[in-house]
């Protein structure tokens, strides 16, 4: 990506449960964490995956696959944790799934609810509370299947989850402590997803035809302090917050056909349909501004400008309406010239329209060099093309595979809500981007299977890239910044030393960085060509032991795992390195049948890594801090 924090528009990796997309497809609202507690399983997919999966899918796809509703058999199961995290408080989390058949074979409902309370360890010296970065995460889904024939299923899902955080949780190790920030204000951060999802599985015996109808419905509520940034503005104001509501709503259709695997000719076909709309607003708000503006500019500009420039105490208010649509046709087919060689050919043939207007008015307009105290910008983008796939697999035995393959992926533009100034001009709106990706990789399995090797060599030529940067006044934007190449190498070695002992460990080596020098313009300092990209560690690397007594009647297993990032930039402009630390856990199970138990800790150095930073070096994301914890299961 070109950012550690959230991304402005869409990110570089697509979230989906079900095939159903969790992200937003121009400005980020809400993208829900998903809990893995009751999915069948999680794939994931790299990058790009435009082909099959569309836009933001650059870097990849994770598709959560929820288990199904039983047909048959009813089933329950329980789960609840505690934990304790150093530096800070106790937390843990309650789960719960019911399987109902309604009619045996016909016609069931299975049900998830979830509750995480993630424990705090950011202590706010400004407001006096401790372990301020709470964040609670409440919701679950409903799934129902009905088979009204052995070839059809029909499948609802809904989907409702809310993520709810205290104060955000950076520390400022500068102004108040290692794992503490000072603010006036809790800095609330709220969003929530709903999602509505029918889908049609009819197998014809030589295809699947899938058809789906998706509903889906994003919030977002944020505040922040930004009295230390503002607060020279306004003389004598106690408080100066910026708060971003926003809101998304709209209808995602896809209709695919797929053949049945195992024959010569293989293939999937689909058209997909969009339209989102949303809204996203900044708010400038405080105490006493009102007056403030009146007594001090009142000379300059006239009487009554503190009413009629923050009326309410508002200074800024500057909002988005904007619609989007985007339209595709795409296929991927496959065909096996022989046991050892097939070859994949695919593409997506895609049309992006997005209307927007960008409104702002207040103080902050007429003081950062506006004609008047309201501006009105409309924008208009429109996108269309062909992302191509192509790749060739040789597969001389079961134990050894070799392929090559060329794939390009795109994402969306969008417009920017923060107003355009002569000190930081900020465009209306920022283009779409798009990457191809060059790639040879190997699997293979040696020593009676013991031993599995996987190597990935890759180069990525990425254009236009969306560049995510700050005003003078720490607004964010997003506009455009030329190109960027990205090489390296994944290897992953899997080996089975025992039936109960397993050891896997993975090394990547990345190297990624602008082309060509970046202008931001307004007075920031140029980027020059060469620079990292932010957050691009050149080196990760990961290690897993495993034991299980599987002839144990308790079937007890520990696991001990490891994790090294290296340092990287954490923005292009401002911020500290971010990576270079070591994270190690484990973990320790016993199951009793229908019960089971979990004992773990995750950081056991009680490592302080910084993740990423917000606005700049006064500002530290970090990785939780040391925490253990117990996981207990019932199942029936």
């Amino acid at each position: 990506s070109t950012t550690t924090g959230i991304d402005q528009g869409q990110g570089t990796t697509g979230y989906f449960i079900d095939d159903v997309p969790l992200t937003d497809q121009y400005y980020s609202i809400a993208t829900p964490d998903i809990d893995t507690f009751d999915v069948d399983n999680v794939v994931v997919l790299r990058g790009p995956q435009g082909t099959l999966f569309g836009s933001s899918s650059l870097g990849g796809a994770v598709n959560y696959q929820a288990a199904k509703p039983d047909l048959e058999n009813f089933g329950m199961h329980l789960q609840g944790s505690i934990e304790s995290t150093a530096h800070g408080d106790i937390g843990g989390s309650g789960k719960v799934m019911v399987n109902v058949p309604i009619v045996t074979d016909t016609f069931a409902v299975r049900g998830v609810y979830v509750y995480r309370d993630i424990a705090g360890f950011i202590d706010n010296i400004g407001t006096g509370q401790k372990d301020a970065n709470r964040t609670l995460i409440r919701g679950g889904r409903i799934e129902a299947t009905w088979k009204p024939a052995p070839n059809t299923t029909v499948n609802y899902l809904f989907l409702d989850q809310t993520e709810d955080t205290r104060d955000l949780g950076y520390a400022e190790p500068a102004l108040a402590g290692r794992y503490a920030k000072t603010t006036l204000i809790p800095e609330t951060a709220n969003f929530g997803t709903k999602i509505h999802n029918l889908r049609l599985d009819q197998d014809f015996g030589f295809a699947t035809l899938t058809a789906t109808a998706t509903y889906h419905q994003k919030t977002q509520d944020t505040l922040v302090d930004q009295t230390a940034v503002f607060g020279g503005f306004f003389p004598g104001a106690s408080l100066v917050t910026v708060g971003q509501p926003a809101k998304s709503t709209g209808t995602t259709y896809e209709v695919r056909l797929a053949s049945s695997s195992g024959d010569r000719f293989e293939y999937v076909v689909g058209v997909y349909y969009d339209n989102t709309k949303e809204k996203v607003t900044n708010i400038g708000a405080g105490a006493g501004i009102t007056n403030s503006i009146e007594a001090v500019y009142g000379p300059i500009f006239g009487a009554g400008i503190g009413a009629l420039a923050a009326p309410n105490n508002v200074w800024l208010d500057a909002y988005i309406p904007a619609d989007g649509r985007e339209e595709a046709a795409f296929g991927e087919f496959t065909y096996h010239f022989s046991d050892e060689w097939k070859a994949t050919l695919g593409g997506r043939l895609f049309d992006e329209r997005l209307n927007s207007e960008t409104k702002a008015s207040g103080f902050y307009v007429l003081a950062t060099g506006g004609a008047g105290l309201t501006t009105d910008t409309f924008g208009k983008q429109k996108a269309s093309g062909f992302n191509p796939k192509g790749s060739i697999t040789w597969t001389p035995s079961d134990d050894f595979m070799a392929y090559g393959l060329v794939s390009k992926g795109y994402r969306f533009g969008g417009p920017n809500v923060t107003p355009s100034t002569p000190a930081d001009p900020v465009p209306a709106s920022y283009t779409s981007d798009s990457l191809i990706n060059y790639e040879l990789g190997m699997r293979s399995n040696l020593l009676d299977n013991r031993l599995q090797l996987d190597a990935t060599a890759f180069y990525i030529d990425w254009s236009n890239i969306q560049v995510h940067l700050l005003t003078s006044t720490n607004l964010n934007y997003a506009t455009n910044g030329g190109k960027a190449r990205s090489y390296g190498l994944e290897s992953t070695a899997t080996y089975f030393a025992t039936d109960d002992l397993t050891l896997s460990t993975n090394v990547t080596y990345l190297n990624a960085a602008l082309v060509d020098d970046f202008n931001p313009g307004g007075g920031q300092p140029i980027v020059p060509g060469g620079s990292t990209l932010p957050g691009a560690s050149k080196w990760q690397v990961s290690n897993t032991v495993s034991y299980q007594w599987s002839e144990s009647e308790w079937h007890p297993s520990i696991m001990l795992s490891h994790r090294y990032i290296s340092k990287a930039p954490g923005t292009f402009l401002t911020g500290i390195p971010q990576g270079g630390y070591n994270l190690f856990d484990a973990r320790v199970g016993v199951d009793f049948g229908n019960y089971a138990v979990t004992a773990y800790v995750a950081n056991i150095g009680d490592t302080r890594g910084i993740t990423g930073g917000q606005t700049g070096p006064l500002e530290q994301y970090l990785v939780r801090p040391r925490t253990i914890g117990l996981t207990f299961d019932y199942k029936m």
